[in-house]
């Protein structure tokens, strides 16, 4: 799959690290479960369901173990190294000791990621974890974001502290499901817009003038404190 990706000319490999297993006791999930007891292995047969989607096509599933894989270690990046070109980033680095670890890795970029959907609940929210990660990096590789952005002004916050970009998932999905093309297209608006009112109301002219003082003393400390 990843050599895949490299022939259709993909120049960065994003490898996701944060959700090794199921985060969380998911009740109301378990409460609307489906009641209807009759087969329906055309789509939900657990033993086919990878062959059935078309992003598997001629890959060797002999060996998968699962969705979930609580035993990745940091030999993976290494591995990755041999068998791609391609720039990694690794997404779901939410500490100072981890990011740590990626430069030493030679890891191209870190995407600060709780998975979102609640997968990791009761844990920091990515914007509490974001300013120790940018400590750690330093400057030396782009220091990227997601989880839980929905509005401009939160997009305002993580460049404000330190962030390289933001990454945003539910907000453009609902404007696809609501409205398709013109709703992606409208809720990046609102974004926008949203971001350049931040922007004016604190002077910042360019987005290099964004900078950590404009989100106030207050909420700068609380989020470092760790």
């Amino acid at each position: 799959m990843v050599r895949r990706a490299e022939d259709a000319s993909c120049p960065v490999l994003v490898f996701t690290v944060d959700q090794h297993l199921p985060g969380q006791n998911s009740e109301t999930r378990f409460k609307y479960v489906r009641k209807d007891t009759r087969s329906c292995i055309e789509c939900h047969d657990p033993e086919n369901r990878l062959k059935n989607k078309r992003m598997f096509d001629h890959a060797n599933l002999d060996t998968y173990d699962g969705a979930y894989r609580s035993k990745m270690t940091w030999e993976i990046i290494g591995k990755l190294r041999q068998v791609t070109d391609m720039k990694i980033v690794l997404k779901g680095i939410v500490t100072h000791e981890d990011a740590q670890l990626c430069l030493e890795h030679g890891v191209d970029g870190v995407i600060v990621s709780n998975h979102g959907g609640r997968a990791q609940e009761t844990g920091l929210a990515t914007l509490s974890s974001l300013p120790e990660v940018v400590t750690a990096i330093d400057g030396k590789i782009p220091v990227m974001i997601d989880s839980g952005f929905r509005r401009g002004t939160d997009i305002y916050k993580a460049l404000a502290l330190g962030a390289t970009s933001v990454g945003i998932g539910r907000t453009y999905l609902w404007g696809l499901a609501a409205f398709g093309q013109k709703g992606v297209e409208r809720a990046l608006e609102l974004l926008r817009l949203e971001l350049q009112l931040a922007m004016m109301s604190t002077g910042a002219r360019t987005l290099k003038e964004i900078s950590r003082t404009s989100i106030g003393n207050s909420m700068h400390h609380s989020l470092l404190k760790r």
